[in-house]
């Protein structure tokens, strides 16, 4: 996958708010401005990331588990004539 950089600069500036790295924060916003975001597009990217990370990550934990669980197989209803092997008395 290929990103594009100010793509990139806004993930690093999300992530850095999520964790908290205040390093990694402060070279993204230089980045940033660098690259020609403005003040006002830096603080509304902190301002989402920081609202997400309000979110209690046991939520967080919870859907990621939910999304990547494998889908349930479809019960089999067992009869005589099935021919499954697996029959019930």
């Amino acid at each position: 996958m290929s990103l594009d950089q100010r793509t990139l600069i806004v993930t690093q500036i999300s992530a850095a708010v999520a964790c908290n790295a205040l390093a990694a924060l402060r070279l993204a916003v230089s980045e940033a401005i660098k690259v020609g975001l403005s003040p006002e597009e830096i603080k509304e990217v902190v301002a989402l990331a920081k609202e997400i990370q309000q979110q209690p990550i046991s939520h967080v934990s919870h859907l990621t588990d939910q999304l990547l669980r494998e889908p349930k197989k479809t019960t089999h209803e067992h009869s005589a004539h099935c021919g499954c092997g697996c029959h019930h008395a």
